[in-house]
């Protein structure tokens, strides 16, 4: 039998890269904003790196009672001056909105490393998007898209390209494309004809990268995109991902006002975020 990776191996392995490659320990790094969004959840740090990742609004059954979530978020108005040291204890919290925070936290510290790493280390192109990739996967390849990713798909449907869907929530995906959704069953055998597996960093939030990540065939080029996985990108590699694509956060602050007032993507990108796409050298 093979052996399941451990949860949270990504987060886990990751920040203890960051603890080793950054000039700094975690301890002396603190919070000094965060903002969890209607969209998007956001983080400045003491250092005046920021980073971001999506709020996971669906995953929060209990948000509509406020006695029952109120233990959810640890230091709650009180996250200004926390220091990284002590809020990176949670990473194996299951409370969706404190893994929002803490992704942003990996995120907003690998924005320092990208900045100080040695030249080489990764192949980094600014102002390009992840799912721009699916253009070079042979559209005679079927195409697995993790998630009800929209411009994935309609990217593909304009192609004419095969693909399939793996999605949780059948509601979310549109009445033409009912006939690629692949039933969980089914899910491995289409995996193994595979040109190509694309999915959101929004299954960090979930918990669930590593279980995907090692059901796909070696071999199988994977593409991870999304704001919430603007991390360094070295664990993800080492399982198997071929390249993914997030955001840096250039201004912070404008950032984190945006997401406060509702803001997605399409307000910031260009803005205070840059999109960076990231690839084995």
């Amino acid at each position: 039998m093979t052996k399941l990776p451990e949860p949270d191996q990504i987060l886990n392995d990751t920040i203890a890269l960051l603890r080793e490659g950054l000039p700094e320990p975690l301890s002396t790094i603190t919070l000094e904003n965060v903002v969890v969004g209607v969209f998007f959840t956001g983080v400045k740090l003491s250092n005046g790196y920021g980073g971001i990742c999506f709020t996971p609004v669906d995953l929060i059954p209990e948000a509509v009672c406020c006695t029952t979530a109120a233990s959810a978020m640890p230091y709650c108005g009180n996250l200004q001056g926390v220091s990284l040291e002590k809020i990176l204890t949670h990473i194996s919290s299951p409370a969706p909105l404190v893994r929002a925070v803490l992704i942003s936290i990996v995120n907003a510290l690998s924005a320092w490393y990208l900045d100080i790493c040695p030249e080489g280390t990764y192949q980094i192109e600014e102002n390009k998007d992840a799912f721009d990739l699916v253009d070079e996967i042979d559209p005679n390849k079927p195409v697995v898209v993790v998630g009800a990713l929209w411009p994935v798909i309609h990217r593909l449907k304009q192609r004419g390209a095969s693909y399939r869907i793996f999605e949780l929530n059948q509601s979310a995906l549109r009445e033409d494309e009912m006939p690629f959704f692949v039933l969980p069953e089914q899910q491995d055998s289409v995996l193994a004809d595979a040109g190509c597996v694309v999915m959101t960093g929004a299954t960090m939030v979930t918990g669930t990268t590593e279980v995907l990540l090692s059901r796909i065939p070696e071999g199988v080029p994977v593409i991870i995109g999304g704001p919430t996985v603007s991390m360094i990108p070295d664990i993800l590699f080492e399982m198997g991902v071929t390249a993914i694509g997030g955001d840096i956060v250039t201004d912070p602050d404008s950032l984190l006002t945006t997401i406060m007032q509702g803001g997605s993507g399409y307000h910031f990108f260009g803005k205070s975020a840059k999109k960076i796409l990231i690839r084995k050298v």
